[in-house]
C-alpha cells in the first residue's frame, strides 16, 4: 500500500482544495492530510498570510467528509510537521507546484515529492480577495 501525504490550512474549503486532494488521492491508496493548527499565527512569518477563519474543529469536519482523506493529523510548528513525516512511513509527499526548487521543512523526511498542479488559478488568498470585494 502506497502512503501518501499532504499539508496545509484548508481555510475555506474551494474546487482548488478538491483539485488538490484528488489528484493526491490518484498517487496513493492512503492519504493522510497533517492540517495546520494555525494558533498563534504570525504575520510576521507568515508573510501575506491571515489567521484562519474557520477553527481547527470546523476545518477537520470539512475534510473529513472528503472522500480523497484517509486520515488527518493536526500539527503547529515546523518540528512537529518533521517528527509526523520522519516517523509516518509515507512514500510519497505531495506539495503545489509553486514550492518547486525550492526548500522545503524535512525535505529528506520522505523520498518521493509528487508537485501538485496549482495552475487552476484557485487559492484561498483570492477568494478571500473577492469576498471582500
Amino acid at each position: 500500500m502506497i502512503r501518501g501525504f499532504a499539508c496545509g490550512v484548508f481555510d475555506l474549503y474551494h474546487p482548488g482544495h478538491v483539485l488538490m486532494l484528488h489528484d493526491c488521492k490518484a498517487h496513493c491508496d492512503h492519504l493522510t492530510v497533517a492540517l495546520n493548527r494555525s494558533e498563534n499565527f504570525d504575520e510576521a512569518i507568515n508573510p501575506g498570510k491571515r489567521k484562519p477563519f474557520f477553527t481547527l474543529e470546523e476545518r477537520r469536519m470539512v475534510l473529513e467528509s472528503i472522500k480523497y482523506v484517509d486520515e488527518i493529523i493536526d500539527y503547529q510548528t515546523e518540528e512537529e510537521l518533521t517528527e509526523i513525516m520522519s516517523t509516518g512511513n509515507y512514500h510519497v509527499r505531495f506539495l503545489g507546484d509553486d514550492y518547486e526548487g525550492k526548500p522545503i521543512t524535512a525535505g529528506d523526511a520522505i523520498k518521493r515529492i509528487v508537485y501538485i498542479d496549482r495552475s487552476h488559478g484557485y487559492s484561498t488568498s483570492k477568494l478571500v480577495e473577492q469576498i471582500r470585494k
